[in-house]
C-alpha cells in the first residue's frame, strides 16, 4: 500500500524529468563507450603496425620472439577489452583468457563477471556495474555456478580466484 500512495503523489511532471535525466545519462554514457571503443581500436592499429615492424626487423630470432610475443599478448588483451568494455591489466586478461579457454560455454557477460568477482566485487557492485538490479545478478550467478560446474556448496569467488593463482 505504501508503493501505491508513493505513485499517487509523483506527478506525471516528475515522470517526464526523471525520463529526461535517464535519456541524458543514457547519452553520455553511450558518447563514453563509443570513445573508449575508439581508444581501444586505435591502440589496438598501432600494436598491429608495430608488430609488422617487429617482423621486418633483422635482429636476434629469440629477441624478435620476445618481442613479438609481447605485441600479439598487449593485441589480444586490447581484444579482450573492447568485448568486455573495460581496461584488463595483463594478469586480468590472463584470468579472462584462462576461464575462457576452461569453460567456453560463457558469454561475455559472464566473462565479465567472472573478473569481477576476482576482483572482490560483491553482488551489488558487479549489479551496478553490468547495468542490472541485484536479483538479476542473483539469477545470473546461480546459472553461471551451473555451467562452471560447481558443487552445491562450491563458491563461485573460491573457484574463479584458485583459477587467477593455478
Amino acid at each position: 500500500m505504501n508503493t501505491q500512495t508513493k505513485q499517487e503523489k509523483t506527478s506525471p511532471v516528475d515522470f517526464e524529468q526523471e525520463i529526461e535525466a535517464l535519456k541524458t545519462k543514457i547519452a553520455s554514457q553511450d558518447k563514453e563507450l563509443s570513445r573508449v571503443s575508439a581508444a581501444i581500436s586505435e591502440k589496438t592499429t598501432a600494436l598491429r603496425d608495430l608488430l609488422d615492424q617487429i617482423y621486418a626487423l633483422e635482429i636476434d630470432p629469440g629477441a624478435k620472439r620476445v618481442m613479438t610475443n609481447s605485441c600479439l599478448r598487449m593485441i589480444e588483451t586490447e581484444i579482450i577489452e573492447k568485448r568486455l568494455n573495460m581496461e584488463l591489466t595483463e594478469s586480468d586478461a590472463a584470468f579472462i583468457a584462462k576461464i575462457q579457454k576452461k569453460h567456453p560455454n560463457l558469454n561475455q557477460r559472464e566473462l565479465k563477471i567472472s573478473l569481477l568477482v576476482k576482483l572482490n566485487y560483491d553482488t551489488k557492485e558487479v549489479a551496478r556495474v553490468i547495468g542490472i538490479t541485484t536479483r538479476g545478478m542473483e539469477s545470473i550467478r546461480y546459472r553461471m555456478h551451473h555451467k562452471l560446474g560447481l558443487g552445491k556448496h562450491e563458491s563461485i569467488k573460491t573457484y574463479v580466484s584458485e583459477l587467477a593463482v593455478s
